[in-house]
């Protein structure tokens, strides 16, 4: 399904719950960033269940899994009693049988930060605990007005390397290439209409970036540290994030924001 179709259909799925209540029910919960808002906004006692990478905060370490964001395992599912699944894609095998069965599925996929502070007011909504949620995405919302008010006017031409091998950046219209966005960064491969496209070094160097930004995540930073300067030369600005900060669109993100902000303010772009 193209991706401006699926956006359509999950923004509309997004207003239909939005504005319906289920306090009380026992959710799955299907992606880590759901894992993370839930239990931020004190719903954790309604979560019966999440997927791997649901690891934060440590006491989600302990909750049964059925399976990963893409994919649920039915019969796991099913032996929790769940009343209500909360999805990164409403069409995620499995949840199909799930709604046969009587279980109410919604979906959580911001796109933007602005959808970020929305979606967690609209999960407050939905589990009966809005109060705590508008207060959380109260609090980032003040937090996000004080972090652009440090941003320069100058933009910073960045190329994000979410994978190295195989090299993949951020396209058009995803979550990351909104945040560079807001904190005042150009996306070198931010006229792609893909999600993650792959790119080459070549094209890399083309695109001529003052910014490598490297998530910490399953690769040596060293090595690709030195990698680019080797490519890109020695004066090339790099500097690390923790992944699990700004790639789930959560409570956490303006924890990551304000790490890759501080690290640029203490550059010479």
């Amino acid at each position: 399904m193209p991706q401006l179709i699926m956006r359509s259909l999950l923004i509309l799925c997004c207003i239909c719950w939005a504005s319906v209540a289920y306090a009380g029910e026992r959710i799955l919960a299907l992606a880590p960033h759901i894992c993370e808002t839930l239990y931020a906004i004190g719903a954790e006692k309604d979560i019966v269940g999440g997927v791997s990478y649901c690891d934060y905060p440590a006491a989600a370490k302990d909750l049964p899994r059925i399976g990963a964001y893409n994919r649920i395992n039915v019969e796991a599912a099913i032996s929790l009693k769940p009343t209500l699944a909360i999805a990164l894609n409403p069409q995620t095998p499995g949840l199909e049988k799930l709604r046969a069965l009587g279980v109410k599925v919604v979906s959580s996929y911001p796109l933007t930060v602005d959808e970020v502070l929305l979606n967690i007011r609209q999960l407050g909504k939905l589990t009966g605990h809005q109060h705590q949620a508008n207060q959380v995405a109260d609090a980032m919302q003040k937090r996000l007005d004080k972090l652009k008010q440090r941003i320069s006017g100058k933009i910073t031409p960045v190329f994000y390397e979410i994978w190295a091998d195989p090299l993949l950046t951020a396209g058009n219209n995803t979550f990351i290439h909104d945040v560079l966005k807001q904190i005042g960064l150009k996306n070198v491969f931010g006229s792609v209409a893909l999600e993650a496209p792959r790119v080459n070094v070549e094209s890399v160097i083309n695109a001529q970036p003052k910014l490598i930004i490297i998530p910490s995540e399953k690769r040596d930073v060293s090595k690709r540290m030195a990698y680019w300067k080797k490519w890109l030369g020695n004066d090339i600005a790099i500097i690390t994030v923790n992944p699990d900060l700004v790639h789930r669109p959560g409570p956490r993100l303006l924890d990551g924001m304000e790490a890759l902000v501080q690290q640029i303010e203490g550059l010479n772009l």
